[in-house]
């Protein structure tokens, strides 16, 4: 397999530190990205002056307005597709291991002749196989993506705008027979953590995330996403899931629950009307973050998964592969 050309695409809010270190990370990869674009989302921070002076060298384009995370991957892949075979996906609050790339490219090319691949990615260090398997779906950290896979089926919804959007995609993909596959020997791991709290209830732990913003987006996303692809399955678990999160605020959070569940079911009423884009009554920073949260656009687990559990980021084992790994 001959060189293939590799863009690295961030997508960045407010979170000028954490992207200075990520950046860093890349630019001392053992095999380094052909190139480096980084989406600003309209950042109030020193986002500008860091790139400015620090990292001249990385393609920046900077959004008017926050477009999402949804918005901001739909302008980065575009950006990098016309001089890419492969597009790296990275949010900007991870930390990568300095051969991340070289040996994600060695997985590609170990799996690309026996599998029908549209992506593979990095682990986390919990990460529990040492081998090669199936993501059901993918979240945008850390996966490497086939560009002309991109070119025949299309961008990210914009119009999702936050979470969910990388889900869409996923599913887009797996819908026409291409899956994504874990590499073990490459490392992606988050280093940032806040943004949802754990509630004890039924004698388990249940996450939900932290303000009305993210409820809203995330249930009317998800509702939109499965019934588009008639996963009646994950409908009903999403359902079920807004029950319990119904349940738990009122019992837990009574302060906050009136705000965070009209958030919860206008959002599924919108996904059932489709009624997609950004909602003016419930944009990031509208809200006064709690200790525990975080103002930005992204969540660190924002995969598409946690609300409904739809399980993307569990792993399918595929033993023909332990091989060859």
């Amino acid at each position: 397999m001959g060189h293939r050309r590799v863009s690295a695409v961030i997508v960045t809010f407010n979170n000028v530190e954490m992207l200075a270190r990520l950046l860093d990370d890349l630019l001392t990869q053992t095999r380094r990205p052909d190139q480096i674009i980084v989406v600003d989302n309209a950042s109030r921070d020193d986002t500008p002056e860091v790139m400015e002076t620090r990292f001249p060298k990385v393609r920046y384009i900077r959004l008017p307005e926050n477009t999402g995370s949804a918005g901001g991957f739909y302008e980065a892949i575009k950006a990098a597709l016309p001089d890419s075979d492969l597009i790296w996906t990275l949010d900007d609050d991870v930390r990568l291991r300095s051969d991340s790339l070289e040996q994600l490219l060695k997985g590609l090319e170990k799996l690309d002749s026996k599998l029908p691949l549209s992506s593979v990615r990095s682990v986390n260090p919990s990460h529990p196989h040492p081998y090669p398997t199936r993501l059901v779906l993918f979240p945008w950290r850390g996966t490497l993506i086939k560009s002309d896979l991109i070119r025949r089926f299309g961008l990210p919804r914009k119009d999702l705008f936050i979470y969910g959007e990388d889900l869409e995609y996923a599913m887009r993909f797996n819908s026409k027979g291409f899956y994504c596959y874990w590499i073990p020997a490459s490392l992606c791991a988050e280093d940032r953590k806040e943004g949802k709290e754990d509630y004890a209830f039924a004698g388990s732990t249940t996450r939900i995330y932290s303000r009305s913003f993210q409820l809203y987006y995330a249930f009317r996303n998800h509702f939109y996403i499965f019934l588009m692809y008639r996963e009646m399955g994950r409908l009903l678990r999403l359902l079920l899931y807004a029950l319990k999160v119904t349940f738990i605020l009122l019992l837990w959070d009574r302060k906050g629950a009136h705000g965070k569940l009209l958030a919860v079911y206008e959002g599924l009423y919108h996904g059932l009307r489709k009624k997609l884009g950004r909602n003016q009554k419930h944009l990031p920073g509208a809200q006064s973050p709690s200790p525990t949260t975080r103002l930005s656009i992204r969540n660190p687990d924002a995969r598409g998964c946690d609300v409904g559990k739809p399980s993307c980021s569990s792993s399918r084992p595929d033993k023909s592969l332990m091989r060859s790994s």
